[in-house]
């Protein structure tokens, strides 16, 4: 059966339990879970990542598709949205089975709820940069783009913004860092 054409997936139809619509919902997306788990779980046995990637239907579709249903459309496309559930879910796994996974994976469902929410100071691992310089978000852009060494696209999908934010915000960054340099 050929893949339906994803702006024929009816995620409320899933949601309920419409066996057919999810299969639909698989068909188109399921190369792009498997994707976003690969890239997670690289190194590991075909069977973990098929694991990972089918856990990632089952918490969707979890309280009654409750992940499923906090889709939103006006806040990032499908395919954004779902791999950052497959990363997290993938993240989720691997430490579960005590693997360790990289840095730059480590985004949490902090992620998927809000993108403006805070990072941890001590989780950048910046001790050098004073805490009041640089806001969080600034700290989050650099730590990607430089410690992680993550592209600016990849950093802006990440983070469900577009690159030239991505670019102006580690601009701004670097421009704060200099001031407090001078000024220091």
């Amino acid at each position: 059966m050929p893949d339906p054409n994803r702006d024929q997936v009816d995620l409320d139809a899933c949601a309920r339990g419409d066996s057919q619509a999810f299969a639909n919902f698989v068909s188109a997306y399921g190369g792009l879970v498997w994707a976003g788990v690969r890239r997670v779980l690289r190194g590991q046995s075909e069977q973990d990542i098929e694991d990972a990637a089918q856990d990632v239907f089952v918490r969707l579709l979890k309280d009654d598709g409750r992940l499923l249903r906090s889709f939103d459309p006006n806040r990032a496309s499908m395919s954004t949205w779902l791999t950052l559930v497959s990363r997290s879910t993938a993240i989720d796994r691997a430490r579960k089975l005590g693997r360790t996974v990289g840095r730059a994976t480590e985004l949490d469902d902090r992620t998927l709820e809000a993108p403006e929410a805070p990072v941890e100071a001590g989780d950048l691992q910046d001790s050098a940069i004073p805490l009041g310089v640089l806001t969080d978000r600034q700290r989050l852009v650099l730590h990607l783009l430089y410690q992680d060494e993550q592209p600016v696209d990849v950093v802006a999908q990440l983070l469900q913004v577009s690159e030239q934010t991505v670019r102006s915000t580690k601009h701004k960054a670097l421009e704060r860092l200099r001031a407090a340099m001078h000024d220091s």
